[in-house]
């Protein structure tokens, strides 16, 4: 109620203001050019806005040498882009947000809405299988780009769902005239290289009509850990090495150990004991024998063909009424690859590849066959409208109508998991080559992959889990490796209406409104393999699953739902330049209020109000706004598939020490009670344009956000440490229960404090390793809670000189001063502006401080430009969140030391020539040569050691993956690129 009366409120007090507008209407002054700027349905001039707007152009984009798409450009251009969410063709550190290969953006880590034409895009259909929900701006050809709008602000009252970080506006070429051909070529140490080659074309169809068409296409080729030194050697710290037997593995030299020894494991000659494996250094232990780098991708392979076409006709030859459109299909294929999947398998005593003769774990995986994810995703988006003008009502009235759909497909395969029922039946072995068995027999008969159950019917050579490499037998891997086919699709249908215009006239101007309403359609759906199924038949009722192992792990899924939703907005002139009131040159408010009903998660609405103030007329602007904003659970997080499952016997003593391990009745997933995550949002703006320094701009952005009510699992760790503390008063009482699972006939809740470690720790509720009346649910639910306040400083100057040309200077700079984040009410605040972490949620690198300067000069025929990207030194602590505070704090657990990661900086180079001085003339031709990163900066690693090592672990850095977190700093180094266009 306290959010529906502040917005009535908010309407009903910007509804009287434009009355009164209406009552003392005057004539109205001559309005400027305007047009629709992200931030505001009003249409106004462009240095008019009253909301913080960063726009990227075709020009800026191709200065900057970066093509491959529109993340890596906002990455580099925008610093605000920066955290683990701004994740794409990297995938260091970033493997648990499965985007498939696409690219994801958000400002500040904070849920951002992505528009296209000012339009909603389907989200990426690998949510339709537990993957991330996000639209993949990697499905947008760079070369069709006309400009990139970015509003850093809180938008929900103007776009509705998903604008909590702001919003990311993609504008693509329409009404162009004439044509251009480019072609694109760049390379780096490695092999790595880049190349693109695209076209576009306008004309008229007749007198009144535009149509223009792009097509490109653009390769990158796959980076790999390996050829890096940041990155390579990777030594595991664990004992998953195949043909490991615990400490120990095969003497180097043998590809496989004799069958049949008499000897034990330990005191085989054949073997080596590596030594103890658990917190070990790298390189050293059974892990020292492993080289992750040989395997896997800093960056992945890509590649896009894309088409795009635009219409736009004034069907009335007055603009009364015009006509318009544009259609983009883009096919995008993307490659990656990881270590080989492992399992731990036992051979039995006296089958026939045993070196010992009892039976004897192993490590099975194939250095042969790492796996790898290849991924198709087609996406097809068009919008088809009108607009003209409402002249009966006056200058400045305008309307829309507009309908669009857009629709994401994607087929991935995953290659080389182990179909799980075969493993142990194919390393046995048992059968003669005829199929007879036979004790000690070289060949095993497996279940088909189309027939996982019932009795084994494949006859094939059997599998030597001992053997590394090449003495593997030919063809004992068929049917244990197996390819994983995932298929998902996302649609979205949205239809929308507006009318623009002003109310009559104020003494200080005319008060401008926007008034609309739209409707869309949201259907997803996921098709995973059904030997991928968390549950058969891939429902709750069919028994648990699952049968590759390192495979997906998802049941199929459809869903959809509607949306509907109505906005106003209201600018209100109050002071104007011509009454000469001293600090009051220009003063304007700024209103704005939208209702959405979801069919699926309720009502929101949500209030915006702003002000702009000049107090010098063209000199200095400063603008303030607050908002509400909020974004509403996905369809998957809602209806998706529940996971009930074993839970594994660790959770229990990570909660309790003292407890017996045993594995537990668990259910988590989805919540169909889930609520929108909600946020309020201030900021502050100062724009000087000082008239002593014609041509500089300065422009100041202060920002705090608040979103409570972020979606998240609550962890059953949290879950049985809450309610063992505080009985029936835990907010996750029904969360556990013994007998059945909460909610259900028969559950019996844990009502006293302590109750829980008492259960755990009596011998008589453990039952073979399991507790089989201990059952916990871990549904997503409305929990987490983000404070971050950023200031943001954009300055550009340029001068132009009478004989050495014009030159230009221009820097975005970032600074994060806090970036709080807490998983679960009651738990402490974690602050993470300045650290680099892998845990906690998606933070990733937040660094205090980053900026982009660029440098440019500019004479006749030539250009030149200078670019500088800097990222701040950040704190490294590991896993972070309540991990890192445990780690630290809690009696008898390994103290973690952070390490420190040193800033990074790059600079850039650019020479150009043209045939022509005027961009737009046909026949002119441009060349561009330049070099990213000139000084071949690698990225920067941490300095973090586990202690327990020794200080001779000190000599080298470690982390997960690759060592450093590839998706923020990079991992090509120096790249040379060469770029030509011709104007036809």
């Amino acid at each position: 109620m306290r959010i529906y009366s502040t917005v009535t409120g908010v309407a009903t007090a910007l509804a009287l203001a434009s009355m009164a507008a209406v009552a003392v209407a005057q004539e109205a002054a001559e309005v400027p050019e305007e047009v629709v700027i992200t931030g505001s349905a009003i249409p106004v001039s462009p240095d008019a806005l009253a909301v913080p707007v960063t726009i990227i152009d075709a020009d800026a984009i191709a200065k900057a040498g970066v093509n491959t798409n529109v993340l890596e450009i906002l990455r580099k251009q925008v610093p605000a882009f920066a955290g683990r969410s701004n994740t794409g063709n990297s995938n260091a550190a970033n493997t648990n947000q499965n985007t498939a290969g696409g690219s994801s953006i958000q400002l500040r880590n904070l849920d951002t809405l992505i528009l296209v034409n000012g339009r909603r895009v389907a989200s990426s259909a690998i949510s339709g299988v537990n993957g991330k929900v996000f639209v993949n701006v990697a499905e947008i050809p760079p070369a069709a780009i006309e400009r990139i709008e970015v509003l850093t602000d809180g938008a929900s009252a103007i776009y509705g769902s998903d604008a909590i970080g702001g919003v990311v506006n993609i504008i693509l070429k329409s009404n162009y005239e004439g044509g251009q051909v480019s072609a694109r070529y760049a390379g780096a140490a490695g092999g790595y290289n880049e190349k693109s080659v695209d076209a576009t074309y306008g004309f008229k169809l007749a007198d009144r009509t535009n149509l223009t068409v792009s097509a490109s296409f653009s390769k990158t080729t796959p980076l790999f850990q390996n050829q890096r030194p940041f990155s390579s050697p990777f030594y595991s710290t664990s004992k998953n090495v195949p043909g490991a037997l615990g400490d120990f593995y095969l003497n180097p030299g043998l590809t496989a150990p004799t069958p049949g020894a008499s000897a034990s494991a330990a005191t085989n000659s054949q073997y080596t004991n590596a030594g103890p494996t658990t917190a070990t250094a790298p390189g050293t232990g059974v892990g020292g024998t492993y080289d992750l780098s040989q395997f896997g991708t800093l960056l992945l392979q890509q590649q896009q063909k894309s088409v795009a076409l635009s219409l736009n006709s004034d069907l009335t030859g007055d603009r009364r009424v015009e006509l318009f459109g544009d259609v983009e299909y883009a096919k995008n294929d993307n490659f990656t690859r990881f270590a080989p999947q492992t399992a731990s398998v036992t051979a039995l005593a006296g089958s026939a590849f045993n070196p010992v003769t009892v039976s004897q774990s192993v490590v099975f995986g194939s250095t042969l066959n790492p796996k790898t994810y290849t991924t198709t995703e087609d996406s097809l988006r068009g919008t088809l409208g009108v607009k003209g003008k409402l002249t009966p009502f006056g200058k400045g009235w305008n309307w829309e109508l507009a309908y669009t759909h857009s629709e994401n497909t994607l087929d991935q395969i995953i290659r080389n998991v182990i179909f799980a029922p075969n493993l142990a039946l194919a390393v046995n072995g048992g059968y003669d080559s005829a199929g007879v068995a036979t004790p000690g027999g070289a060949y095993s008969l497996l279940n088909a992959l189309s027939s996982p159950t019932g009795p084994p019917t494949i006859l094939q050579p059997g599998l030597n889990p001992f053997a590394i490499a090449a003495g593997v037998t030919p063809g004992a891997l068929n049917n244990v490796l197996a390819n994983e086919l995932i298929h998902g699709k996302s649609q979205l249908e949205s239809a929308d209406a507006q009318i623009t215009g002003t109310l009559g006239s104020l003494p200080a101007g005319s008060p401008g409104f926007a008034l609309g309403a739209a409707w869309r359609k949201e259907t997803l759906s996921g098709a995973p393999d059904p030997n991928g199924w968390v549950h058969v038949g891939g429902t709750l009722a069919g028994a648990p699953q699952s049968l590759y192992t390192g495979g997906l792990g998802a049941d199929p899924f459809a869903a959809s739902r509607t949306i509907a939703s109505q906005y106003l907005e209201l600018r209100v002139p109050i002071t104007s330049n011509s009454w000469n009131i001293p600090g009051f040159a220009k003063f304007d408010l700024i209103g704005a209020v939208r209702h959405e009903h979801y069919s699926d998660a309720g009502d929101s609405s949500v209030p915006k109000i702003g002000f702009r103030w000049q107090p010098v007329a063209g000199q200095i602007t400063v603008r303030g706004n607050f908002a509400k904003s909020f974004t509403a659970p996905s369809l998957y997080a809602e209806s998706g598939p529940l996971n009930i499952r074993q839970g594994g016997a660790a959770i229990i003593t990570n909660a309790f020490p003292t407890g017996i391990a045993g594995t537990t009745q668990v259910e988590d997933g989805n919540n169909p009670n889930l609520k929108p995550a909600k946020s309020d949002s201030a900021s502050l703006g100062l724009l000087f344009k000082p008239s002593f320094v014609p041509r500089l701009t300065v422009d100041l952005e202060y920002s705090a956000v608040k979103e409570t009510g972020q979606p998240a699992g609550i962890g059953f760790n949290n879950i049985l440490l809450d309610v063992n503390a505080n009985g029936a008063a835990s907010r996750f009482f029904g969360n556990i229960a013994t007998i059945a699972f909460p909610g259900a006939p028969g559950a019996v809740g844990f009502t006293n404090p302590g109750d829980v470690l008492a259960y755990v720790t009596n011998p008589a509720n453990v039952v073979g390793g399991n507790y089989p009346n201990l059952y916990m649910i871990d549904r997503f639910t409305n929990l987490g809670e983000i404070k971050i306040r950023s200031l943001n400083v954009n300055l550009n100057y340029y001068t132009p000189t009478e004989h050495s040309g014009t030159f230009s200077f221009a820097t975005q700079a970032a600074f994060l001063l806090s970036y709080k984040f807490q998983a679960i009410p009651g738990q402490p605040i974690y602050e993470f502006a300045g650290t680099t972490t892998q845990g906690g949620g998606a933070q990733g690198t937040l660094p205090r401080f980053r900026a982009y300067t660029t440098f440019d000069w500019t004479k006749g025929h030539w250009d030149a430009g200078l670019a500088h990207s800097f990222i701040g030194a950040v704190t490294d602590i590991g896993t972070g969140g309540l991990s890192y505070d445990l780690n630290s704090h809690m009696p008898g657990q390994t103290t973690f030391f952070p390490g420190s990661v040193g800033a990074f900086s790059a600079w850039d180079l650019r020479l150009g020539y043209s045939t022509s001085t005027d961009s737009g003339k046909a026949g002119g031709f441009t060349l561009t040569v330049g070099v990213n990163n000139v000084f071949d900066k690698m990225p920067p690693v941490s300095t973090n050691i586990n202690p327990s090592a020794g200080a001779a672990a000190g000599a080298t850095a470690w982390r997960a993956e690759n060592n450093t977190d590839v998706s923020t700093y990079g991992a090509i180094g120096r790249l040379v690129y060469l770029s030509a266009s011709f104007r036809l």
